[in-house]
């Protein structure tokens, strides 16, 4: 292949022997590279790729939010008919799941307890998630007396035992859903203070944090927009495993009682109502139990993954 000059301009030249080769257009070239380094850059496709384990959790997840979401539109049935009929009737095709000691369709009360039971832990760990990343960015950032007493706070948190605390708090305010978010909440709080403060020490020693408060900048300027951005990996980790702890949470308040109220369906009231007819009717009680199990080890692996993708070194083990 040789280069031939025609008005100034180079072009290829098959020698004798060779196949012509077609110059590479150059828009083509460049369509195929951003389609590439989009392809490459997508967060979604690489934790896919790199973390099978954490999409089918992940899937296992939306697939059970969207049963809570879309399930009583579905024509499921109302969780409150009863049916004198169907009591302790076995799961068959009319009722999937069976029926429970008034004849309800446990199938229609398991979705709405899926609803009711991910909107109470969803609610409660992202209050204190915003909560206890505040005083976490507060704490790190300005430290001194500021950070002595959060911390100190904190630890009085932690050594308050969180059955204890629920307990006060139905005391005070009657068992119920309020009761079990503010219960959640104040257990949590101190978990993400702590998490979020200790990158935020380090954070606010960087070149670039200095060079803001040096140009001017506010504290809260500095704190939202460059050391937030930075801390946000094991935040978000923590929000996935303080997801699990509250449908943990949830489910063991409301089994004790302390939760949510009959006749309104969670996953814990299910359990509850199901441990007094278990050898008569045991799906009463599986049901529920093995869809709280999965929901909370899909929840604890998906945070494990999300861990792993998001720091190299978990990679390089």
């Amino acid at each position: 292949m040789v280069a031939r000059e025609d008005a100034g301009i180079r072009k290829p030249v098959a020698l004798e022997g060779e196949s012509p080769v077609a110059a590479p257009s150059d828009g083509a070239t460049l369509g195929r590279n951003v389609r590439t380094v989009r392809r490459q850059s997508s967060p979604v496709i690489r934790f896919v790729r790199q973390s099978p384990i954490g999409a089918v959790s992940a899937f296992f997840l939306l697939g059970a939010l969207g049963v809570a979401l879309v399930g009583p539109f579905a024509g499921v049935g109302s969780p409150s008919d009863i049916s004198p009929r169907a009591m302790f009737a076995p799961p068959s095709a009319d009722l999937p799941f069976g029926a429970d000691e008034l004849g309800r369709n446990l199938l229609a009360r398991l979705v709405y307890a899926l609803r009711i039971s991910f909107a109470l832990a969803a609610v409660a760990a992202l209050m204190a998630a915003l909560i206890g990343t505040f005083l976490g960015l507060v704490s790190g950032f300005a430290g001194g007396i500021v950070d002595e007493i959060v911390m100190r706070i904190t630890d009085m948190l932690f050594a308050f035992p969180t059955l204890l605390l629920a307990i006060m708090i139905a005391a005070i305010m009657g068992p119920g859903i309020s009761g079990v978010i503010l219960t959640i909440v104040i257990a949590t709080v101190p978990v993400f203070t702590r998490v979020a403060r200790g990158p935020t020490l380090s954070v606010r020693e960087t070149e670039y944090t200095i060079a803001a408060r040096v140009s001017g900048a506010s504290s809260g300027r500095i704190l939202f927009r460059h050391v937030l951005p930075n801390i946000m990996t094991p935040l978000l980790v923590q929000l996935a495993f303080t997801l699990s702890g509250a449908l943990i949470a949830e489910g063991a308040l409301s089994f004790l009682g302390l939760g949510v109220q009959p006749p309104t369906p969670s996953l814990g009231s299910l359990l509850s109502d199901g441990k007094i007819y278990m050898e008569l009717a045991p799906w009463m009680m599986l049901v529920p139990g093995l869809t709280l199990a999965a929901s909370i080890l899909a929840v604890n692996l998906l945070g494990d993954e999300l861990q792993r993708f998001r720091d190299p070194r978990l990679n390089r083990k």
